[in-house]
């Protein structure tokens, strides 16, 4: 009897410390979260093992979770599959329905991401740009000639059309001499002459008359414009004239544009033809929606291939800009030890627990054989 109370006493007391030991072990894991020291004495085993080489832990989870979770292959190899570019069509196509029921107006899309574009503040927009660009436009024509400006073609086709010019100046002033206000200009013409003349003058008009001498004046001045000679100076005239504006630049051929009003001009064509406060009182999905089975059946399912396949081949990059592992160590270090400690044994309690029972019975069967060895011995 006493030998069994000797191998029960043994077996017990191997139990206890042998679930002591285990679950001591398993508490020194995380405990203490700091070292401890006596005076200057720093006690053996602190901090305890995971806040001691925490640093060390979390640079080598970053690179296993970079080597071998979240790898470039793998992510690529997900955006690629068939499931998740569907997923993502899908995703897109109802996003896009759900934004087709809102009714938003140009202005609303504009505030969602923070742009004030009321009517007024576009029109001053507008107006600002126009001022702009009119300006820029019109430094750049001005120190420009016709050379610079106009189409070589088109310099051409004008310097050819000279004679025809020269033909209609011509038949221009033969009509009016031939009509009667030439007739009554020539009368007049020659009466001033005749009166700046003195007494010659005063006798010749009493002995001829005015209305005589423009008879015969006036279809000889017709006749003398109808000359070969007469239409080839004109031309050689014009010719000349052409080619000194060719060669000026526009600002010296128009010096002074009112440009005030020229600005306010295309100000007020502009607003006529492009009814500002209408067009941002329009939805944006009544521009959108006439095209909506394009977009749903075709643009979105391209656009969605596209842009995976686009990120695919761009995942090592994505990885190392955005340093996964790096980030992953800072995430750990930055972990509190409480919440690190309550996560992990909340994961394994269970595990732990028993690793503590096998301890109890560990500790149990050397009590029993370190008892039975003694009883032999």
């Amino acid at each position: 009897m006493h030998a069994l109370l000797e191998i029960l006493f043994m077996a017990v007391v191997g139990a206890v410390i042998g679930g002591f030991t285990n679950y001591l072990a398993i508490k020194m894991l995380f405990r203490p979260f700091q070292a401890v020291y006596i005076k200057k004495w720093k006690l053996p085993f602190t901090p305890g093992l995971i806040p001691k080489r925490r640093d060390e832990i979390a640079r080598q989870l970053g690179e296993m979770v970079v080597r071998h979770l979240v790898t470039p292959e793998s992510i690529e190899k997900k955006l690629l599959s068939a499931p998740f570019q569907n997923e993502t069509k899908q995703w897109l196509k109802d996003a896009f329905l759900q934004w087709l029921d809102s009714k938003w107006t140009i202005p609303q899309m504009a505030a969602f991401f923070n742009i004030d574009l009321q009517e007024e503040k576009v029109k001053s927009w507008i107006t600002k740009n126009i001022r702009i660009r009119y300006g820029q436009e019109k430094k750049s024509l001005f120190s420009q000639n016709l050379w610079e400006l106009l189409p070589e073609a088109v310099v051409e086709k004008a310097g050819k059309k000279i004679p025809d010019l020269a033909d209609l100046i011509i038949g221009r002033i033969c009509d009016y001499i031939s009509s009667s206000q030439g007739h009554g200009k020539i009368e007049g013409m020659i009466g001033h002459f005749l009166d700046d003349r003195g007494m010659i003058g005063a006798m010749v008009k009493r002995f001829i008359g005015n209305l005589s001498i423009a008879d015969k004046i006036q279809p000889e001045i017709v006749k003398a414009l109808r000359e070969p000679g007469t239409k080839a100076t004109i031309v050689e005239m014009l010719e000349k004239e052409w080619s000194g504006i060719k060669e000026k630049p526009i600002g010296e051929l128009l010096p002074d544009l009112p440009d005030e009003e020229i600005i306010g001009w295309l100000d007020e064509k502009l607003f006529s033809l492009v009814p500002v406060g209408r067009l941002l009182g329009i939805p944006v999905q009544a521009f959108v929606s006439r095209y909506q089975e394009k977009i749903l059946d075709e643009w979105i399912p391209k656009l969605t291939e596209k842009g995976l396949l686009f990120l695919s081949g761009k995942v090592y990059q994505i990885i190392r800009k955005l340093q996964v592992a790096e980030l992953v160590r800072q995430e750990v270090e930055s972990f509190p030890l409480e919440r690190l400690e309550m996560l992990i044994l909340g994961i394994t309690s269970r595990e732990f627990t028993m690793i503590t029972y096998l301890g109890v019975l560990l500790g149990g069967l050397i009590g029993i054989i370190q008892g039975i060895i003694a009883l032999i011995v």
